[in-house]
């Protein structure tokens, strides 16, 4: 019956995961330089990273990309995935976890508005989404060990919106907002099972609010070099429902259950970036300093009010830590119409542990290589810039052996003993189209 209850209300669960621009960057143009900024104040992308830059430029700028992201994980192969701590089974039940996760496909989409004759400020927006559909969702197996950093987290539709004015010649700043979502569900059922001289029944009701999270950036330039300071609230999006009902035959069992999880977060985030011009090549330094310690995995956690419906038994404890990430790029002129990108960062995992104990969230450290090709063509006295950049991210290898005992502590083995390899890689290609006006 647990079952059933979570097919009724798991449409609300496909509401959010994570931004995609965190993990591959949010055009070709900053995909190809490690996933930063490039501090071109005439790329709208840079709304993402230092929206404070979109203040010095008085044009309309517009630019479109699609991207294609294909994960390559290491199969984990006959290990532990039920006990008597998730099925009725006396004896474990060993079998193979998929690792072979859907291609993904993305769209991302910029413009940067100058407002008003006299350019009172520019008006910046960023969507990133799913190709095809709105919202990509999956809160993960809840007893198999899961990658929950790449199942689903951020195949979602998100936006990014800031005003950013130019205070001088030199300095400018901006404000805006990260839109998000919470979500909320009753439902009240009438389960029949076969004998039943009726069919199941039922009624929901579900809302969706939205919220809001801050960005606030800053930008300082010079002739031959510009810094950038950005920082970005944390983003929770909740489901939290609750159901009710009875199952009928051959009495009647009525039961209250809530349902909770958090499916999506993005920690509070500092960013500092620094680009430096020597001759024909743009040096590109950023770090992201990323607080963690609300994040939850996406996993349903049932929770028994009354009746008859037992809740989650949640044996997972996370280690959970604030990470940093550096990353460099370098643009290189090729001509007045080719470039070449170049780029390098290094993200910790915020999955502080080497998960030996209970639970089956998984993840580990990333290696990424972006490269990228630009060129740009007239067409009516504008310029038409063609991007494209591919990231390689190679997962930092670790090998994983489970502890003995069960997560009750009792004795048997644990989900996922004796033990697998966390390793693989990831390859995400972006092409796109760069305009102003």
């Amino acid at each position: 019956m647990k079952y059933i209850l979570l097919t009724t209300l798991f449409f609300c669960s496909t509401l959010a995961h994570a931004n995609f621009p965190e993990f591959f960057g949010a055009s070709a143009t900053t995909s190809s330089i490690g996933g930063q900024g490039n501090f071109d104040q005439e790329d709208p992308s840079n709304n993402y990273y230092f929206p404070a830059l979109l203040g010095f430029s008085d044009k309309v700028n517009f630019t479109a990309g699609a991207n294609s992201t294909a994960t390559e994980f290491e199969p984990i192969k006959n290990v532990v995935t039920q006990n008597s701590t998730n099925s009725s089974s006396a004896t474990e039940v060993y079998s193979n976890v998929n690792t072979d996760y859907l291609k993904y496909y993305n769209f991302n989409l910029h413009m940067a508005l100058p407002i008003g004759r006299e350019h009172l400020g520019t008006l910046g927006v960023s969507v990133f989404g799913p190709i095809g559909h709105l919202i990509e969702g999956d809160s993960g197996h809840p007893q198999s060990p899961e990658y929950v950093m790449y199942r689903a987290r951020y195949k979602r539709t998100s936006a990014y919106v800031n005003f950013s004015k130019a205070l001088n010649n030199a300095w400018a700043m901006s404000v805006g907002a990260y839109i998000g979502f919470q979500a909320s569900a009753n439902a009240n059922l009438n389960l029949g099972l076969n004998g039943t001289q009726y069919g199941t029944s039922g009624r929901v009701k579900s809302k969706v609010d939205p919220s809001l999270a801050g960005l606030f950036s800053l930008a300082y330039k010079t002739d031959w070099s510009t810094w950038g300071l950005q920082y970005q609230q944390e983003m929770k999006s909740n489901l939290s429902a609750e159901a009710s009902g009875e199952l009928s035959n051959p009495v009647n069992l009525p039961f209250v259950s809530k349902v909770d999880s958090m499916l999506f977060y993005d920690p509070h985030t500092i960013r500092a970036g620094y680009m430096q011009r020597i001759s024909i090549v743009d040096m590109v330094f950023s770090v992201d300093y990323q607080m963690w310690s609300n994040y939850k995995p996406s996993k349903i956690i049932i929770t028994k009010v009354s009746g008859t419906v037992e809740g989650s038994r949640d044996y997972e404890k996370l280690n959970i830590r604030d990470v940093i990430v550096p990353k460099i790029g370098l643009r290189t002129y090729l001509t007045n119409r080719w470039r070449l990108d170049l780029g390098f960062s290094y993200r910790q995992s915020p999955l502080d542990s080497d998960f030996s104990g209970s639970g089956n969230s998984i993840d580990t450290d990333t290696f990424n290589y972006a490269t990228g090709i630009n060129y740009i063509i007239k067409i009516d006295g504008h310029d038409l810039e063609i991007n494209n950049a591919i990231v390689y991210q190679d997962l930092k290898k670790k090998t994983v052996t489970k502890t003995s005992g069960l997560e009750t502590g009792a004795n048997g083995l644990k989900i996922g003993s004796p033990g697998y390899t966390i390793d693989g890689s990831v390859l995400s290609a972006t092409v796109g189209l760069k305009m102003n006006f």
